[in-house]
């Protein structure tokens, strides 16, 4: 209970984990893991998927737990996600542990020669994309998303409350909130995968939610990237 009181996620213990947010569980598995009380703690991009506050207070926790005698190795692909407290670090390229040293000589090796590669892809072209399937295509003044007054709620807790939300071809968006906010709810309604998506008045690509469409209908007009679905899948994978 006091590694929940310290990471904040008392409220959660009564939750199912699938309900969690990305930043949720992050904060979960990490206490999972200490309640062992382990000589070391290997975390595998701990920062992933957290709002600033919460990458803030996993840098500090990390930095307690560091003080506190317990060895850490981070695994990380962003060096300004490096925190302070560490002393000394290693390039992995092409499963070798190519360069090892103190962090800060390291980095300035390692900084200077991602420069070098950045600016051997300058010029480099992308393939043209596919042609979209004619059956794909939609009305182009269809609005893609429409949702009125959505309500999505946990165990009589709102998630989202009275949301309406559109968006319309062309458009971009960015959903931006602290985590446990609600964003991987919405973002779970748009790509069909909700359940709570049918008590809600809710239209997808022109398909009313409920009016006899397929979850397929709805998921051949997205593509769609997230730790969640990475983490849900459990296909078998085959070679072409």
């Amino acid at each position: 209970m006091q590694l929940a009181q310290q990471f904040g996620i008392t409220a959660l213990l009564d939750r199912r984990f699938k309900y969690l947010s990305t930043g949720e569980t992050r904060k979960t598995l990490l206490c999972q893991a200490l309640m062992s009380e382990p000589d070391l703690l290997i975390l595998d991009e701990p920062f992933d998927g957290l709002d600033v506050a919460s990458r803030q207070q996993l840098a500090e926790r990390l930095a307690s737990l560091h003080q506190s005698g317990i060895t850490l190795v981070l695994v990380l692909n962003r060096f300004d996600e490096i925190p302070e407290f560490v002393q000394f670090a290693g390039v992995l390229a092409d499963c070798t542990l190519a360069e090892t040293g103190a962090k800060e000589e390291l980095l300035q090796q390692a900084l200077v020669a991602q420069l070098a590669h950045s600016e051997q892809l300058e010029g480099v072209q992308l393939p043209e994309p596919d042609e979209p399937s004619a059956r794909h295509a939609l009305p182009a003044n269809e609005p893609r998303i429409v949702l009125n007054n959505g309500v999505v709620s946990y165990n009589d807790r709102p998630i989202l409350n009275n949301l309406s939300w559109q968006v319309n071809p062309g458009e971009h968006w960015q959903i931006v909130g602290p985590n446990g906010a609600g964003k991987s709810t919405l973002l779970s309604l748009v790509t069909g995968d909700h359940p709570q998506g049918y008590s809600n008045d809710l239209t997808l690509f022109g398909r009313r939610r409920g009016s006899g469409e397929t979850i397929w209908d709805i998921k051949k007009h997205i593509g769609y990237v997230s730790s969640s679905l990475h983490l849900d899948y459990r296909g078998q994978h085959y070679r072409a």
